[in-house]
C-alpha cells in the first residue's frame, strides 16, 4: 500500500535530484537528463515552424524570407544535432556539426536582412566564400575561449542583421512586423553575447532561464517574420489592384475613343456627302436641296446628342441631393411622354405612384435625366405604339421607379450588354443613355434591374437608397 511515508521518501529523493535527472525515462529504463528532453521538445518546436515557413513561403515567394527560411531550417538542423550530440556522441560541449549549422543560420539571416534592405541576391561565388567562413568560424570554436569569441562574433552579426531589418528614414514601404523583427534580432544577437559570460551549466537555473530566454525570442522573431510576409503580400496585392485598375481605365478609354468614332463617322459622312451635293446647285431642284438641308439638320442634331451624351458620360456631376418628392419627378416625366407625339404618337402612358412612398434625398435633375433616357429607350422599342407603365414603389429599404413597356423584349444575349457604352439596339443610338443612366444611379448609392424576354416587353426597375429620407 502507498503511504504517507513512501510519498515523503519520494519527495525527499525528488528534491536532491532534481539538478541532475529528470525528466523522461528512455526504452531500457535509464532516466534522461533534463537538458536533452528540452533540446529535443525545442526540436520539434523548430521544426513546426519551419514547417510553417515553408508552406507560407510556397505562397509568398519573397527573396529575404527564402533566406529566413534557410536560417530557420539552419536553426532547426543545429538542434536536432545538439540533440544527437548529447544522445549518440554523449558530449557536453556542440560538435563540429552543431556549431556549423548555427553559424549556418546566423550567415543566412544576415544575408535576408541584405535581401530585403538593398534586395541583395545570393550568388555561387558568395556561397562558397560564406561557406568557407563558416567552416572557419565552426573550426575555431571548438575550444571554450574559441566558443565565447565566435559567440560574441555572431551576436555581432545578428545585431547587424536585425539594425538592417529596421526601417530607413523616409521608407516609402513601412511593413508592419519590420520593426518588431528588427527589435527581436538585436536582442537576441545581445542574448547571444551575454550567454558567453554568464555560467549556464545544464540542469542549473541559469541554464533554464537562458534556454526560455532563447525560445521566446525565436518564436517571437517567428511571428514578426510571419506578419511582415502577411503585410508586405497584402501591399504587393493593393499595388497590383491600383495597376489593374489603371489598366482597366485605359482599356476603358480606349473603347470609348473607338466607339466615338465609330458613331461619329456615319454622321460625319452623311453630312459630307449632302454639302458636297449643295455645291452643285444647278443640278438640285428646290425640293432636292431642301430635303439636303435637312438632313444636314438631321445628322448634325445627332452629332450634337453624340457629343453630349459622350461628355456626360466623360465628366460626371457629383449628384447635387435635396429632400423632395420623387412622384413629382415621375409625374413630369409622364407628362413628356405624353405630350411628346412626334415620339410617341400612338402610346398609353400610366402612372402609379404608392402614397407610402417618403420624401428623400436625390438629385431632381439627374433623376430626371436617368427616367427620361429610359422611358424613351421603351418609347423606341415600342415603335412608338404600346403601353408604357411608370410605378412608383417602397421595396425593403429602397424607392423602386420601374419603367415597363409592351415592346419586344431583349435577347438573353443582348441583355448583359445594355449597360455597355455605344451598344445600341436602335439603328440611330448612341448607346450611351443606360450606361449615363447607370452612373447617376450608382452615384445615389442604387442599382439599376432589368427583366426582360423576347416577346413578353422589358421592366427597368431604378432602386434608389432611402438613408437620407
Amino acid at each position: 500500500m502507498w503511504n504517507a511515508a513512501g510519498a515523503e521518501s519520494l519527495d525527499f529523493v525528488l528534491t536532491r535530484a532534481a539538478p541532475d535527472l529528470l525528466l523522461g525515462v528512455d526504452s531500457m529504463g535509464e532516466m534522461i537528463p533534463a537538458p536533452l528532453v528540452l533540446t529535443f521538445i525545442s526540436t520539434v518546436a523548430f521544426a513546426i515552424q519551419l514547417l510553417i515557413f515553408a508552406y507560407l513561403y510556397s505562397s509568398h515567394r519573397v527573396r529575404f524570407f527564402l533566406y529566413l527560411l534557410f536560417a530557420w531550417g539552419a536553426y532547426t538542423l543545429s538542434k536536432g544535432l545538439k540533440l544527437v550530440d548529447g544522445i549518440v556522441l554523449d558530449v557536453q560541449h556542440p560538435s563540429f556539426a552543431t556549431d556549423l549549422a548555427t553559424v549556418a543560420a546566423v550567415g543566412f539571416t544576415l544575408a535576408a536582412s541584405f535581401a530585403h534592405r538593398w534586395d541583395y541576391r545570393l550568388r555561387g561565388r558568395d556561397v562558397l566564400a560564406c561557406f568557407g567562413v563558416t567552416v572557419l568560424l565552426a573550426l575555431a570554436a571548438g575550444g571554450d575561449q574559441g566558443q565565447r569569441a565566435v559567440g560574441i562574433g555572431l551576436g555581432v552579426v545578428q545585431i547587424a542583421a536585425g539594425l538592417l531589418f529596421w526601417p530607413p528614414r523616409g521608407s516609402i514601404t513601412d511593413y508592419r512586423g519590420e520593426r518588431l523583427l528588427a527589435g527581436l534580432l538585436a536582442l537576441w544577437g545581445g542574448h547571444r553575447i551575454a550567454t558567453q559570460f554568464l555560467p549556464t551549466d545544464p540542469g542549473t537555473a541559469g541554464y533554464f532561464a537562458v534556454h526560455a530566454i532563447f525560445i521566446s525570442l525565436y518564436f517571437l522573431s517567428t511571428f514578426a517574420v510571419i506578419i511582415m510576409v502577411l503585410e508586405r503580400a497584402r501591399g504587393e496585392s493593393e499595388r497590383l489592384h491600383v495597376r489593374l485598375r489603371e489598366a482597366e481605365r485605359l482599356a476603358t478609354t480606349g473603347e470609348l475613343a473607338a466607339g466615338m468614332a465609330h458613331e461619329i463617322h456615319n454622321p460625319l459622312g452623311a453630312i459630307v456627302n449632302a454639302t458636297a451635293l449643295l455645291t452643285d446647285e444647278a443640278k438640285l431642284t428646290p425640293d432636292e436641296r431642301s430635303s439636303t438641308l435637312a438632313a444636314i439638320r438631321i445628322e448634325a442634331r445627332r452629332l450634337n446628342r453624340i457629343l453630349s451624351d459622350f461628355l456626360h458620360l466623360a465628366r460626371p456631376q457629383e449628384p447635387r441631393r435635396a429632400p423632395g418628392d420623387i412622384r413629382e419627378v415621375v409625374q413630369h416625366v409622364g407628362m413628356l411622354i405624353r405630350d411628346a407625339r412626334s415620339r410617341a404618337p400612338r402610346i398609353d402612358v400610366r402612372v402609379a405612384v404608392d402614397p407610402d412612398v417618403p420624401h428623400f434625398a436625390f438629385d431632381r435633375d439627374q433623376v430626371i435625366q436617368v427616367l427620361w433616357n429610359v422611358a424613351l429607350n421603351s418609347v423606341e422599342a415600342m415603335n412608338g405604339r404600346g403601353r408604357l407603365s411608370l410605378e412608383v414603389a417602397r421595396q425593403s429599404g429602397d424607392v423602386a421607379l420601374a419603367v415597363s413597356d409592351t415592346g419586344p423584349g431583349i435577347a438573353p444575349e443582348n441583355l448583359r450588354r445594355v449597360f455597355e457604352p455605344f451598344y445600341s439596339g436602335k439603328p440611330n443610338g448612341s448607346g450611351l443613355g443606360l450606361t449615363i443612366a447607370e452612373r447617376i444611379v450608382a452615384a445615389h448609392g442604387g442599382r439599376i434591374e432589368i427583366d426582360s424576354a423576347p416577346g413578353h416587353g422589358t421592366r427597368v426597375t431604378l432602386l434608389f437608397p432611402l438613408e437620407a429620407a
